[in-house]
């Protein structure tokens, strides 16, 4: 079966704080260290990226790292996943709170920037809140599709680049037409038997 991408999802992972809207502690003292998983399901694949491991420090992690993810056709559904890395020698991660996000929601409120309240796996219980931004990049927004999904990770991310671009290509088309407009000249015209010519 064919994949079709309709589109990359930028989220940039901020912070995670185990408590709860009380400010209750709801992470227990034994996570030392935590990453996120994101993932977009429901295509004709499970799209996955992930952050590095940071240390929990007052109840906090911060990350502040890009990752951008291919939005496949029929993919409905985004997955933020807290993770705990399992101890040396054991393979995997237990999920320590989640919660989803439907993708059209997503692409009705991008640009996002919040807090999402998460929720531990199986139980409903409180898992705490993660910031999280968002944006959305239609295929031909993307001049280097490597580039963005492999140029993840912290601070220097692509996407203000990508956007940077499209506002200086932009930036430089309205120069010209100002430059134009005060020194009085017009587009040229089509003269009325074919060439062109000024009016």
């Amino acid at each position: 079966m064919g994949e079709t991408v309709r589109g990359y999802l930028v989220v940039k992972v901020l912070e995670a704080a185990g408590h709860n809207g009380e400010d209750r502690k709801v992470w227990d003292d034994t996570l030392k260290e935590a990453f996120v998983k994101i993932e977009i399901r429901g295509g004709a694949r499970t799209v996955k990226k992930q952050t590095s491991t940071c240390k929990v420090s007052d109840n906090v992690v911060n990350w502040e790292e890009q990752l951008a993810l291919e939005h496949l056709d029929g993919a409905g559904e985004l997955r933020i996943l807290l993770c705990r890395p399992k101890p040396a020698g054991e393979r995997g991660s237990s999920i320590i709170a989640a919660c989803g996000i439907y993708m059209r929601d997503i692409l009705d409120a991008v640009p996002i920037d919040k807090y999402f309240e998460l929720f531990k796996p199986g139980e409903g219980l409180e898992g705490g809140f993660i910031r999280i931004s968002m944006n959305y990049l239609r295929p031909d927004q993307v001049r280097n599709v490597n580039g963005l999904l492999q140029g993840s990770k912290k601070k220097g991310s692509l996407l203000p680049k990508v956007l940077l671009t499209a506002a200086v290509v932009a930036g430089g088309a309205f120069a010209y037409k100002t430059y134009q407009e005060k020194n009085g000249k017009k587009e040229e015209e089509p003269k009325k038997k074919g060439g062109w010519g000024k009016k």
